[in-house]
């Protein structure tokens, strides 16, 4: 099993039912769950929360609520793919790609953090070490040059967020891509060989 996190902001990219696509091809052979990020719904979210009487936990909630918005998109482009809410069925193989609906199980989770800086990438790796996947990998829309990329640098540009490091550490294959994930996936057959392209997260 993979775990890749699709962040937001591919919500309005014009390339994101061509990710779907060549993503949909790999999972005959491999078991792909796909984490949404919040993109504007989330950002509506913090809106509200800024103006309203509201507690952090119950703010951070319906912003995980908004990330499931997303997933409903990512059904509504890709009949194939199966929304899915609780562990036991994402763990069971088959050759349709999952997408993680994660408000019901994280709302009563006492591992995971429910504060704001917990985005949706800190529930691809809370996800990642929960169900020990073969890796897990962080789609952005930002170009990344380096070949190799430290964990806590990404934190403080703002490219994944704080508390993402609360569940990677000590964990593997954590790696990191932006647009030329596209290019990649059209040239690349073999999946194994492929995510030894992405970037590298370090630690």
């Amino acid at each position: 099993m993979w775990v890749i996190k699709i962040g937001g902001s591919w919500i309005t990219n014009s390339k994101l039912n061509v990710l779907l696509s060549f993503l949909s091809k790999f999972s005959f052979e491999n078991s792909f769950i796909i984490v949404a990020g919040g993109g504007c719904f989330s950002d509506a979210v913090r809106l509200v929360y800024k103006k309203k009487n509201m507690s952090e936990k119950t703010g951070h909630y319906i912003a995980l609520k908004a990330t499931e918005m997303f997933c409903h998109i990512l059904k509504e482009i890709n009949k194939d793919i199966s929304l899915i809410s609780d562990i036991d069925s994402l763990k069971k193989k088959n050759d349709k790609i999952k997408v993680w609906l994660p408000s019901m199980v994280l709302k009563s989770e006492p591992t995971f953090i429910k504060t704001w800086a917990s985005t949706s990438d800190t529930v691809a790796a809370w996800l990642h070490k929960k169900i020990n996947s073969d890796g897990l990998l962080f789609v952005k829309s930002l170009v990344l040059d380096e070949d190799v990329y430290n964990l806590k640098a990404l934190q403080r540009n703002g490219v994944l967020d704080e508390n993402v490091d609360q569940y990677l550490f000590g964990q593997k294959n954590i790696k990191i891509i932006g647009p030329d994930i596209i290019n990649l996936l059209k040239k690349n057959s073999n999946w194994n060989k492929l995510f030894l392209k992405f970037k590298k997260v370090e630690f």
